[in-house]
């Protein structure tokens, strides 16, 4: 791994050797793509595809050699047109390390060159590239090809200049059978006869983007339309029989586009926009300029059988790619080093939409239980990385994709509006987008726009807030002092480290004669360490309500935190935890129920825990009464969400009334449905407290499913028995062919969380690594995805197995992940080991 490599070089004295290599990761600056003409023709029968293409470069630098990026493809011709003379090349090198091919020609070319390149490749089924997915229409099994090319993949489909900062205007034309459906990210501008029985689709050019936005698809769909009010078309595209399910989809990207277009002043760059739903997706969708492409259930509701989660979940990732077409595709990040630019204002954005769209949903709310949560869990970490880190390798690319590059980039970005001020935030995003059209941009260009607007020293700020990792705790005691230090959420990782970073924080608290909050809203990205005097004086203003849901749920979520980095006692949170017994709101049942079950996996198999289970019962007794089975006439979404999590919490812990009662229900679902939220916790209710049989009901309903977001339901429920045997069944049926690609890390994901099928699923993950490694590829984040997933173990004898395996079997684009893996089981074990006495004395005590 690189990040290990970098250690050692520099312990041997090898740096200047590493920074010359890492300065030949990138193409040369000299050579120009201006315009691509790409010309493909997929095979949907043989899975393989054909192409040529045409580029235009400005060679500013007289040279006998051309170097751009391929990969997996077979070069078979390359010739340049220099005043009207072809050249053939005379050779061809592969680069396989650097994912390059190098064309050398006879005589030294400069100035501008028309590149010509026939090639061909492969339809895999790995969901990077050109690559194929499979659907079935009226029983009959089809392909369709498609593409996914961030953050290095269009090398995949076409030899080209696969940087972000080689901008090119590109037209595209796709020979496909005369039945198919041919997309790209503009609309067609000739389509004719090519062949018996084909055409060939030629679209109009593309505005002048980076590679990784292009998209082509061809394959059999249907969709819904409309236009928004300046003009743009929009479309839903869906495999044959799921045009019904685009309808949510259409309303909120019309609305948000509407609103985008507003809020930047800057209209949408396109007239036309498709979504579509791909069967086989690895993200849950990609902001192909144009073409926006998404995994099914990141785009389809049904108003029957899709669930509150899922229907905000669409309008959020549809909010999140229509961002994208201003920041990244309008803007794009000169280097992925900025990938937040991208990444973490399109995770920002979307609430100021989804706000305007849908006000009854308090989305601010749950960016707090949301986003700035999973910031400030995975930031807590000795093993995470800046907002900013240099990035050379496409492995080492893809690792960041990743929550700091989304969420913290998204927290501290809201932090900053906080500061500046919603009006004066909206102008300097306005002067940043217009100034840097169609062009590249990297994070000071960001600071210089707020400064320019705000006339505030935007840049001292920040700079620490994207160049370093993690963020502080804030202790203050009885006397109103405050000091800070880095928050560590494994105490390990605190006492060796050496962190003496100031950060600059935006301060505010609520205060009052008998009682003080501070990080009111909880806009700021650090935690609070309350003295113990300060802190019983909040219980009052939590019990009644006092603070709001967002200061109430911070309190919560920052004493676990302290717990488990061993700045407070375990049982100081548990204490809290019964101040919040009637507590209603959802956001704040999200922290108690996710605390409630770190600490209950913990616990697990020790003699303490079936008094934890009783102690988080009593908790969730009142909650779970006022919400009930049965949803209320009208109620709001938060409602909802809040029914289908406490219910399941009071499931998991042993609430027999709530078990029987998801047993009827599941029982008597023929005659009267189940409601889409409440399937979730009925599901895992039901194979986890039922019989074999129960389980192989559930199996068959998942293999007759045609819906993907219920068939998610009821794979990931498979995973909750307490069966050894039907747990490696779950475990063997995961890597069957009944079961997409995509699909397959929320099974192993619902086996590795139940500590009955926790070794059981290591050692099968063992077993089959070289068949998981095989079927993610190389750099896939799924795997990274997967192998977090191990971080819930809690015992020596796991944490040396796991490190040990991975010193022999690779995972690329996932090395950080295991040291942070491997971080969070240590916390883990030294937790239990420092406060597992404590918390038994203090529930016997309770429960005796």
């Amino acid at each position: 791994p690189l990040s290990l490599y970098l250690v050692f070089t520099k312990l041997l004295g090898f740096e200047r050797l590493l920074l010359m290599k890492k300065s030949n990761v990138r193409l040369v600056a000299h050579i120009i793509p201006l315009h691509y003409e790409i010309t493909l023709r997929p095979d949907l029968e043989a899975h393989t595809f054909t192409g040529n293409e045409t580029v235009t470069i400005d060679v500013q630098k007289a040279t006998s050699s051309i170097t751009l990026h391929s990969k997996d493809l077979d070069i078979t011709n390359v010739s340049i047109i220099l005043e009207k003379k072809s050249i053939h090349a005379d050779k061809i090198i592969y680069t396989d390390k650097l994912e390059t091919a190098t064309f050398t020609f006879p005589a030294k070319v400069k100035g501008g060159i028309q590149l010509s390149i026939n090639f061909r490749g492969i339809l895999a089924d790995n969901m990077r590239g050109f690559y194929k997915s499979k659907y079935t229409v009226e029983g009959e099994e089809r392909f369709m090809a498609t593409t996914q090319f961030e953050a290095t993949d269009a090398r995949r489909c076409i030899p080209c200049f696969d940087e972000p900062t080689h901008k090119a205007v590109f037209r595209v034309h796709l020979v496909v059978p005369n039945s198919k459906t041919a997309i790209s990210n503009t609309l067609p501008s000739e389509i004719r006869e090519h062949s018996a029985g084909f055409k060939i689709v030629s679209f109009a050019e593309t505005p002048k983007m980076s590679t990784y936005l292009l998209a082509f698809i061809v394959g059999d769909f249907e969709w819904i339309e409309r236009k928004t009010k300046s003009g743009v078309l929009v479309r839903i595209m869906t495999i044959p029989g799921k045009k019904h399910q685009a309808k949510f989809s259409l309303d909120v990207t019309v609305k948000c586009l509407e609103f985008y277009e507003k809020y930047f002043d800057i209209p949408y760059p396109l007239n036309t926009l498709d979504m579509i739903a791909i069967p086989d997706f690895s993200s849950l969708a990609m902001e192909n300029w144009g073409a926006i492409t998404f995994r099914e259930v990141g785009l389809l509701v049904d108003e029957k059988h899709t669930s509150t989660a899922t229907r905000q979940l669409v309008a959020e990732v549809i909010a999140h790619e229509l961002a994208h077409q201003w920041f990244g595709n309008l803007v794009t990040m000169e280097w992925w080093t900025h990938l937040w630019l991208n990444e973490g204002f399109a995770s920002y954005i979307p609430y100021l939409a989804l706000d305007k769209l849908f006000p009854k949903w308090k989305i601010w709310q749950q960016f707090a239980s949301d986003t700035l949560a999973a910031a400030l869990k995975l930031d807590a970490l000795e093993n995470t990385h800046p907002i900013e880190i240099d990035v050379h390798d496409p492995n080492e690319i893809g690792e960041i994709f990743d929550t700091v590059s989304y969420r913290k980039g998204a927290s501290v970005i809201r932090m900053l509006a906080e500061y500046l001020g919603k009006n004066t935030f909206q102008k300097g995003l306005q002067f940043y987008l217009k100034k840097h059209s169609y062009k590249n941009a990297s994070t000071i260009h960001l600071w210089e726009a707020f400064e320019e607007t705000s006339g505030k020293p935007v840049k001292k700020m920040m700079e620490i807030w994207t160049k370093k990792s993690g963020y502080p705790v804030i202790s203050v005691n009885k006397k109103l002092k405050i000091a800070q230090q880095r928050f560590f959420s494994s105490e390990t990782s605190r006492r060796k480290s050496k962190d003496r970073t100031t950060w600059p924080v935006p301060y505010s608290n609520i205060k009052t004669s008998s009682w003080l909050k501070m990080n009111p809203g909880e806009t700021g990205m650090y935690r609070t360490n309350y003295d113990s005097t300060l802190l019983v004086k909040l219980q009052k203003p939590i019990e009644s309500s006092k603070l709001s849901p967002v200061d109430r749920l911070g309190i919560i979520r920052d004493l676990f935190a302290l717990s488990e980095a061993g700045l407070a006692p375990t049982t100081r949170a548990l204490e809290a935890c019964l101040w919040y017994k009637k507590e209603t709101e959802y956001i704040v049942w999200v922290e108690i129920v996710a605390g409630l079950r770190q600490i209950g996996n913990l616990l697990a198999g020790s003699p303490s825990e079936m008094k934890f289970k009783s102690f988080a019962l009593e908790v969730l007794s009142f909650i779970t009464t006022h919400v009930g089975w049965k949803a209320k006439k009208n109620e709001p979404d938060n409602d909802a969400l809040c029914r289908s999590l406490v219910l399941g919490a009071a499931s998991y812990f042993g609430n027999q009334k709530v078990i029987s009662k998801a047993k009827e229900l599941f029982k008597n679902r023929n005659k009267t449905p189940i409601p889409a939220d409440l399937r979730n916790i009925i599901y895992s209710t039901v194979i986890r407290e039922g019989s074999e049989k129960d389980y192989k009901t559930v199996l068959d309903m998942y293999i007759k499913e045609p819906m993907h977001e219920e068939k998610n339901r009821l794979l990931g429920a498979l995973g909750a028995t307490r069966n050894p045997k039907l747990l490696k069944q779950t475990l063997e049926f995961t890597m069957s062919e009944k079961v997409r690609m995509q699909d397959r890390n929320g099974a192993f994901a619902s086996v590795l969380i139940n500590s009955y099928g926790r070794i059981l699923g290591w050692k099968f993950l063992q077993k089959n690594w070289m068949k998981i490694g095989e079927a993610y590829g190389d750099g896939n984040h799924l795997l990274s995805r997967l192998i977090s997933v191990l971080n819930r173990n809690t015992t020596r004898e796991s944490y040396d197995d796991i490190k040990k395996f991975f010193k022999t079997h690779s995972a690329p684009a996932a090395e950080r992940t295991i040291l942070q893996t491997l971080e969070q089981i240590d916390s883990n074990i030294v937790w239990l080991k420092r406060d597992s006495k404590n918390i038994e004395k203090w529930l016997k005590m309770r429960y005796s």
